[in-house]
């Protein structure tokens, strides 16, 4: 999500204008051809009125327990066999200018070599998972679903489309008003079947799940708890919900949910059906017990335990990702925060995990330096963008800083996790493990005439074409000549995944 740069705009009127006899009479023909219109849209529709999708309880057992499965949740799914290295992605917000952007960067990863297992892999076959929010939702999950046909059909699919001919016509188009007159469907219920119609054609958690890695995590914001809500089992979990037949179609268009101008995606909260059992995937409920506690860990815990409280959470409203965290990264931090050292799986998974690489895809667009030089600010939309574009600046910064401290954190866990099941791995020391978060932003764009151009694209789901194209190869170009990238996956040449021989309980003190 970005305010700045010309999302969708509405005029507003200060006054209404003065009333005439004329006026009036053209104000009730008016009205009269739009009550035709209604009505003949009324009886078009067959005289449904359309209503949204609803998240599915969780099944129970014959004893009338909820059955919580692993589901679509990273760390089962990391027991596929991979490479040595752990690769998350993460896409910003930032309209069909971030889509645009990380679609490219996704595409040059297939031309990053990792030399490894006596073989070359591209550094895409080594995504693990992709978090995204808002307009980098959709390159996520049209590459989640369809991966290598993505790279033809994504540009046809959403990148060329006129999705701002959609949002006009939710509201212009008369025979849309029956489906907008009720309060349970709402027009980011209509956005999520136009990006199914156009890209992800009735697909589902369960279709996504059968997959594989990577895992995509469409992250949103719930504006009642105001914190990133994602769009993975563990989370469903705490409103006791299947997300297996959910549609990733109102996932992204969740994620997506600007504010104002589209309605809430709302689930509703099935707690009351899982009589008290706390599911496995929750951090420990002790966490939360000293209220004055300043930590993430402690934030995390009390969020838990507001989910899990049917007096508080009966309904989780979804709207843009970009409002909690438009860069898409704590979702990944919250996973780091919330590992257990003991968990079976990710102990195996630590085995083979030498490198970690965090990378950040930033879409933002520049700040407008003229403001500094004008007298006045009056207009809204100024105002607006301005005052919301600095509280993203200035909250994007903290969650790189945070992200870093976390993924040093993390390295220093598989160091020990790893330790602790052997001296050498695979031929080489257990503590061989380092990570990098790497932040490709379009600041960074060396050619300044690109990257001024690149930075004033307006936040929007309509671009022009030439500005898909460059956007697309300037992502392309920065994660293929990013040095950090090549420095942090050189001189991975060892087989991964094998305790050295010999490698006791009793070798395994440092």
């Amino acid at each position: 999500m970005q305010f700045r740069s010309g999302n969708a705009s509405i005029g507003l009127r200060a006054s209404p204008r003065r009333r005439t006899p004329a006026t009036n009479g053209r104000s009730a023909k008016l009205a009269r051809i739009g009550a035709l219109c209604s009505a003949i849209a009324w009886l078009t529709c067959g005289c449904q009125v359309s209503e949204a999708v609803v998240n599915q309880p969780l099944p129970n057992d014959a004893a009338g327990k909820p059955v919580y499965s692993p589901g679509y949740a990273l760390l089962p799914m990391l027991e596929e066999p991979k490479g040595n290295v752990i690769f998350i992605a993460a896409f910003s917000g930032g309209g069909k200018r971030s889509a645009a952007f990380a679609h490219g960067v996704l595409r040059g990863l297939r031309n990053v070599p990792v030399v490894e297992e006596g073989g070359t892999r591209r550094l895409l076959d080594e995504l693990d998972g992709i978090t995204a929010v808002s307009g980098g939702s959709f390159p996520a999950m049209h590459y989640g679903l369809y991966r290598e046909r993505s790279f033809d059909t994504f540009p046809s699919e959403f990148l060329n489309q006129d999705i701002n001919a959609y949002i006009y016509g939710t509201y212009l188009l008369p025979w849309n008003t029956a489906r907008l007159i009720t309060t349970e469907y709402g027009t980011n219920d209509r956005m999520a079947s136009i990006y199914d119609e156009l890209m992800f054609h009735g697909a589902t958690y369960a279709d996504l799940q059968r997959r594989g890695l990577p895992l995509i995590s469409v992250n949103a914001t719930d504006i009642a708890l105001g914190v990133s809500f994602s769009f993975i089992q563990p989370y469903f979990d705490l409103i006791c919900s299947d997300l297996a037949s959910f549609p990733v179609a109102r996932a992204v268009a969740a994620s997506n949910g600007f504010p104002v101008v589209f309605s809430p995606i709302t689930l509703t909260s099935h707690v009351p059906d899982c009589h008290g059992v706390r599911p496995p995937t929750a951090v420990p409920a002790a966490w939360a017990d000293n209220p004055s506690e300043l930590s993430r860990r402690a934030l995390l815990a009390r969020t838990t335990n507001d989910y899990l409280d049917p007096s508080v959470t009966q309904y989780v409203h979804l709207m843009d990702g970009g409002i909690a965290d438009n860069l898409a990264l704590r979702g990944a931090i919250n996973g780091i925060i919330g590992l257990d050292e003991k968990n079976e799986v990710f102990r195996r998974v630590a085995l083979r995990a030498r490198r970690v690489l965090l990378l950040s895809v930033d879409g933002q667009a520049a700040t407008d330096p003229k403001l500094s030089r004008e007298r006045t600010v009056t207009g809204l939309g100024q105002i607006f963008s301005a005052v919301s574009g600095t509280q993203i600046d200035a909250y994007n910064f903290e969650t790189l800083k945070l992200a870093n401290d976390q993924l040093s954190s993390f390295v220093e866990t598989l160091k020990r996790v790893r330790c602790t099941q052997a001296r050498t791995i695979d031929g080489q020391d257990c503590a061989d493990v380092r990570g990098e978060l790497v932040h490709l932003s379009l600041e960074d764009i060396p050619d300044p005439k690109v990257r001024a151009r690149l930075q004033v694209i307006p936040t929007g789901l309509t671009i022009p074409p030439e500005d898909v194209a460059l956007l697309v190869s300037s992502g392309e170009q920065a994660v293929q000549q990013n040095p950090r990238i090549r420095g942090l996956i050189a001189g991975l040449d060892r087989a991964s995944g094998r305790v050295a021989a010999g490698a006791g309980a009793q070798d395994t003190a440092r």
